[in-house]
């Protein structure tokens, strides 16, 4: 019970660390759309529908955050975070390999990272929402096998 009390402290760290930032960046781009949608259309590889893109990320987002908020689309939302950040992290290693010029996209306190940081930091988050959906699992698992606390958590 300790171990699966620890886990679910730990995972809803993590989750929290996500909704603060999907919160904060998706209200970003969508507060400055204008920038995010110009930056969008400098960037290389965003040829095929930077307009689209400038909705659907910060929307996006923004739902991931209320999906990880309800226990029940928690899972699921992980999963989407993950590959979320998969993606920005893999975009960020595309440019930073084959582009010449490095628009950024990203607004806030986000945009005052360098490239190279800004990859490191995908990458830790890309991993940190690995480590949630496995603690997921794990407390799911002791859901179905046992009453534990976890399964006392109102969300």
């Amino acid at each position: 019970m300790v171990k699966t009390r620890r886990i679910y402290i730990a995972q809803q760290f993590i989750c929290s660390l996500f909704i603060i930032l999907f919160v904060y960046t998706g209200l970003n781009k969508l507060m400055d759309h204008e920038t995010f949608l110009s930056q969008l259309h400098k960037s290389p590889f965003m040829q095929w529908g930077p307009g689209f893109v400038s909705y659907a990320i910060p929307v996006g987002e923004l739902l991931l955050a209320l999906g990880l908020i309800i226990r029940k689309t928690r899972m699921i939302a992980l999963m989407g975070s993950f590959f979320l950040m998969a993606m920005f992290t893999g975009y960020i290693w595309i440019m930073l390999t084959y582009a010449n010029d490095l628009p950024c996209s990203c607004g806030g306190i986000l945009a005052a990272m360098t490239w190279e940081v800004h990859l490191v930091f995908n990458a830790v988050f890309t991993l940190l929402a690995a480590l949630a959906i496995w603690m997921e699992s794990i407390l799911k698992k002791g859901k179905s096998t046992a009453n534990t606390e976890y399964t006392k958590q109102p969300i």
